[in-house]
C-alpha cells in the first residue's frame, strides 16, 4: 500500500513548509498531488517529502523564484533518471561473463580518456 499525505501531515513532515508554500509549490508543479479516491481529496507521496525540502532548502539558502527553482528541479529529475538508467547498464554489465565485462571496462576507459583531452 503506497503511504499518501495529507496537507497536513506534509507540513508538519517539511521543515519550514507552510500551506502558502505548499500551494506554490504545486502550482509551480514542483509537487503533483495525486488521487485520494476514499477520501475523495488529494494528497502527496513520499518523494513529494524529498522534493519539497529541497524546494524549501533552495528557496530558503539562495531565494530562488518559482521559475529558477523549477529549473533546478528539473535538472535534478533529469539527474535521477539518468542514475536509474545507469545502474540498469551497470547490472546488465554484471551478468555477462567475465571476459566481456574486461572487454566493456576497456571500451569505457578508453571513452573517458579520449573525452578529457
Amino acid at each position: 500500500m503506497t503511504v499518501v499525505f495529507t496537507d497536513e501531515q506534509i507540513i508538519a513532515e517539511v521543515p519550514g513548509l507552510d500551506r502558502t508554500m505548499l500551494m506554490r509549490f504545486v502550482q509551480a508543479r514542483i509537487v503533483i498531488p495525486v488521487d485520494r479516491p476514499a477520501e475523495k481529496a488529494k494528497g502527496f507521496l513520499p518523494v513529494d517529502v524529498a522534493r519539497l525540502r529541497l524546494a524549501c532548502e533552495l528557496c530558503e539558502s539562495f531565494e530562488f523564484e518559482d521559475d529558477a527553482l523549477g529549473v533546478v528541479m528539473g535538472l535534478v529529475d533529469r539527474l535521477h533518471a539518468t542514475r536509474s538508467k545507469l545502474q540498469a547498464v551497470l547490472e546488465a554489465v554484471e551478468d555477462l561473463p567475465e571476459e566481456q565485462k574486461l572487454k566493456v571496462a576497456e571500451a569505457v576507459k578508453s571513452r573517458w580518456s579520449q573525452g578529457t583531452d
